[in-house]
């Protein structure tokens, strides 16, 4: 479905928009505006790899991407710039859902412990609540120990 909303897309995966009246652009900010702990929270983040090109990469909220353990993977691996991340998603940092995005995309088994997760919705007041199955479904997603 090329021509399918984020909004469409999370509805049809069985998530939830969650409208926010404050930016929330940190886990710490997410976790108080929805009141969940940090570790339901999820961070999409882009980075990019000589061999892949642009990776999403999934972690939970008390996690950090290890870029050693991507790296050995996908050659070396380094965080997306601002500019970068707005060239090629179309968000800006603090934006950046885990969905929608035609990327490769790796998330952490410990994000796929929960049965829902909250992660970027696309706007900077805006999350998502989503089953962290779906993420891996709908991204094609790779299962891969990138936390440390």
């Amino acid at each position: 479905m090329a021509c399918e909303s984020f909004e469409d897309l999370v509805k049809r995966l069985g998530g939830e928009i969650l409208e926010l009246k404050t930016s929330v652009k940190t886990v710490e900010q997410a976790s108080r505006a929805t009141g969940v702990d940090p570790s339901q929270i999820i961070k999409s983040m882009l980075l990019i790899s000589e061999k892949e090109g642009a990776i999403l990469a999934i972690v939970d909220g008390r996690s950090r991407v290890d870029l050693e353990k991507l790296s050995l993977r996908f050659g070396r691996t380094r965080l997306a710039s601002p500019k970068e991340v707005k060239k090629l998603t179309g968000y800006e940092v603090g934006e950046l859902p885990p969905i929608g995005l035609p990327i490769k995309t790796v998330i952490d088994p410990k994000v796929l412990e929960k049965s829902y997760v909250i992660g970027g919705g696309g706007a900077i007041n805006r999350l998502i609540k989503i089953d962290p199955k779906k993420i891996l479904e709908v991204q094609k997603a790779e299962i891969m120990e990138i936390s440390r």
